[in-house]
């Protein structure tokens, strides 16, 4: 089934299948399957390192669901969670070279393979995690130099995964900026450049590891996690303090699929493909509000207490952390027309925040808790 048979086909993709094999042993039930002789029929392998049950694969899972239906079962999805199949860090290497067909890429894993990708992580930009989902996907069209990095990888841009403001989760109170001096806190990506500024001490760790850090006192809080996240690792029921630090959206991840494969499949296949990846925004939105509610409603019968960075600390936060023009700078010293990146994001971004009504789960949360 996927793959087919077909012998031109067989020869394009001869050379990715000599690449998995010589990454990864394919048993009875590889990821190469035999092709039963219909050329319709494609079986595509998913690598991600959300587990099953995290907003994040349910919005794949639908999106997978509608897919099968609109090509009347030739395109099918297997899923391979909790990087079961290959590292974060590998997963557009895995797409590219044969391992996967399609790949959950985290921003906070891009930087080396999708380094525009990053753009979507700058702090302070935006509270409307739609309006970066669609700045996301209008990028891809609008910007030849975001566009260009998957270009280069050998894979194509189906959709966004909403990820939603960050949050910051504490041991003791935060009244302000200056409270988090000296600090060790669990952060990724450029939310790493944002504690540094605030004198914090940022702690790589992987969001496994932050329960039991929390609980042994290696670190004293975490971000870089949403709301919708926090009851997947446990921490809607053991995070003392739960903060709006002001930063925002602060990341996202984007499923993205073979080109060479993508390119070999019937034009009805590609236009299944793409329908459901229009309606995966929308679908994103609607399973991380549903985690989200559900973490809120936890931390609240847990005794968590709520509260919010003051607004202006916030702006002398973001004015002496300088991200977006370090990140620019950056990048355009290898070569990157990174300005034009980050001026097509805030005006698409700004595009979006008009046309959107939507209000980030983290939000709604604390108002239901301050007064």
């Amino acid at each position: 089934m996927h793959r087919t048979t077909n012998p031109t086909k067989g020869r394009r993709q001869f050379g990715r299948l000599l690449a998995a094999a010589a990454t990864v042993m394919v048993g009875a039930t590889g990821l190469t399957a035999c092709g039963t002789g219909d050329d319709d029929n494609y079986v595509l392998h998913y690598t991600t390192y959300s587990n099953a049950t995290s907003d994040q694969s349910r919005t794949v899972q639908r999106w997978a669901e509608e897919v099968e239906k609109l090509t009347d079962g030739g395109v099918t999805v297997r899923f391979h969670y909790s990087e079961s199949l290959v590292d974060a860090e590998e997963a557009v290497r895995a797409a590219q070279d044969g391992r996967a067909d399609l790949a959950q890429v985290g921003s906070i894993y891009a930087a080396s393979d999708l380094s525009m990708f990053t753009v979507i992580e700058l702090p302070f930009e935006t509270q409307n995690p739609e309006a970066q989902m669609r700045a996301i996907t209008r990028l891809y069209g609008e910007n030849r130099t975001y566009r260009e990095d998957f270009d280069r990888q050998g894979v194509r841009f189906l959709f966004p995964i909403p990820l939603g403001n960050a949050v910051l989760g504490l041991n003791r109170p935060a009244n302000d900026v200056t409270d988090l001096r000296g600090r060790s806190i669990r952060a990724g990506g450029l939310t790493s450049d944002v504690l540094l500024a605030a004198g914090a001490n940022p702690v790589a760790m992987t969001a496994t590891d932050i329960y039991e850090s929390m609980q042994r006192g290696v670190v004293d809080g975490y971000t870089s996690l949403a709301l919708a996240n926090l009851s997947t690792f446990a921490l809607s029921t053991t995070t003392p303090q739960l903060v709006d630090p002001g930063i925002g959206v602060y990341s996202s991840s984007v499923v993205v699929v073979n080109e060479e494969l993508y390119e070999s499949m019937p034009q009805k296949y590609q236009e299944a493909l793409q329908t459901a990846s229009r309606n995966a925004i929308d679908n994103g939105l609607d399973e991380m509000d549903a985690a989200a509610r559900t973490a809120c409603e936890e931390l609240t019968g847990s005794g968590t207490e709520f509260g919010s960075l003051p607004q202006d600390d916030v702006a002398t936060w973001k004015a002496d952390a300088d991200i977006a023009d370090s990140w620019v700078a950056r990048y355009e010293q290898r070569g990157y027309d990174a300005q034009s990146v980050l001026d097509d994001y805030r005006r698409i971004v700004a595009e979006e925040e008009r046309r959107s009504d939507y209000s980030d789960p983290l939000i709604s949360c604390m108002k239901g808790h301050q007064g």
